[in-house]
């Protein structure tokens, strides 16, 4: 298989897990302001505290690899889409930093809970905004330039995929709170997810109607014309998501509480397929192909190989982390108690107090300087001067040894 088509495929895996993984923790914060009360509010955020930095990962590997591994893609893109993706970085900033400021605040929590939902409602639309302009497609000139003006992302086709997408990363919010909540305020999220359904079957045949009848829902140059309306591919998504939208109403308040939430990351993976195969080959539709936007074959498969020490490193954090953090949330379950006792210590000599709870990673600055001082020999030198096989052992040698170092802990 082309070394192209390979790192393509790494692109839209790493696009479809940040979908999935940040989708459910994005719908967790727009979800925020349909629940008043204070303490529920926490543990809402709390089920996803340990976890929602981690499932930001994939947006900076998908980042990555579409500038390293597409850099044509890249140049067309963020002339093109300037404003939504820096509103989407900006409002992902604004809900981490909201998120930690909640837990502190003692007289400005709300105004913290709505900084965080606004934050949360703002990427996921201006994600919508970048995925409907994709499926439009971008019109570049003979020299891979954007001619258009910066406002031509904004169309009724491009907001209507941005509102979309707010409601179904809502739903695959209020499927996550099912598994991680309990009582009243899981019984809230199963009435929510059963009217998000709803919601979201209105707005598919709005969708699909309005292929068939409006203008408007006919991209300018992508894939999704009027000609694609009943493919084969079509007709396919239409079935099997309509089909896992009802398993998601029918399922939601049986007591396998994983089955609506398995079956949100289904219809997100079918959706994912569909779309893929409206592009092919073109990673901006009408004019840019994956052959023509990706780098040299040497530098993609050095990107690949690489990719193949990283993804598992990252998949295995997440297991590692999701299996830590399993179970019910209730307000206090992922809070470190500290004994008055504790309290009283010094705490430098925390850690080393034999009775103590807490467990804090600690790397020597020496160790840290080493480590420093490694990585940018094995990257930028031994990539250069050794050739393929030392330098992808280095690398190995230095993700173990980070690894270790990272994984040293004090009682």
């Amino acid at each position: 298989m082309d070394i192209h088509v390979l790192w393509a495929c790494v692109v839209c895996f790493s696009a479809v897990m940040y979908t999935i993984f940040d989708g459910f923790d994005l719908g967790v914060g727009i979800l925020i302001p349909f629940v008043r009360n204070e303490d529920q509010r926490d543990t809402m955020v709390e089920s996803i505290t340990p976890i929602w930095d981690g499932n930001e990962t994939w947006l900076i590997l998908m980042g990555v690899g579409l500038f390293g591994g597409f850099p044509r893609a890249y140049s067309v893109l963020l002339p093109a889409l300037y404003i939504p993706l820096t509103l989407m970085l900006l409002s992902l900033i604004l809900r981490g930093v909201a998120m930690e400021f909640r837990f502190m605040s003692a007289t400005r929590k709300t105004w913290w809970d709505i900084t965080f939902a606004l934050g949360s409602i703002m990427a996921a639309f201006c994600q919508g905004i970048i995925l409907g302009n994709l499926m439009e497609g971008i019109k570049i000139d003979k020299d891979f330039n954007y001619p258009i003006p910066a406002f031509s992302f904004l169309n009724p086709f491009t907001i209507l995929i941005g509102f979309s997408l707010v409601i179904t990363y809502a739903l695959i919010g209020t499927t996550w709170l099912n598994l991680k909540t309990t009582g009243l305020l899981q019984h809230r999220f199963k009435i929510y997810a059963s009217r998000i359904v709803v919601i979201l079957v209105l707005l598919f045949a709005v969708i699909i109607w309005g292929r068939f009848n409006w203008g408007i829902f006919a991209p300018r140059y992508g894939a999704y014309g009027i000609r694609s309306i009943l493919s084969a591919a079509s007709v396919i998504w239409y079935v099997l998501t309509l089909a896992l939208m009802a398993g998601i109403y029918q399922t939601i308040y049986f007591s396998r509480e994983r089955i609506p939430f398995v079956l949100n990351i289904l219809m997100t993976v079918v959706s994912a397929l569909y779309i893929v195969s409206g592009f092919w080959p073109y990673i901006i539709p009408p004019d840019l192909t994956i052959f023509d936007a990706g780098s040299p074959a040497y530098g993609n498969t050095i990107l690949l190989v690489s990719s193949f020490i990283v993804i598992p490193v990252i998949l295995s954090y997440l297991i590692y982390s999701y299996s830590v953090f399993k179970g019910k949330v209730n307000g206090k379950d992922y809070e470190p108690v500290l004994r008055a006792e504790d309290l009283a210590l010094d705490p430098v000599k925390l850690n080393d107090h034999k009775d103590s709870v807490i467990k804090q990673m600690t790397m020597s600055w020496p160790l840290r300087i080493i480590i420093s001082i490694a990585g940018i020999i094995f990257f930028f030198v031994a990539i250069g001067c050794l050739g393929d096989l030392p330098a992808l052992l280095s690398i190995g040698i230095f993700v173990i040894a980070f690894l270790v170092a990272c994984f040293k802990y004090k009682n």
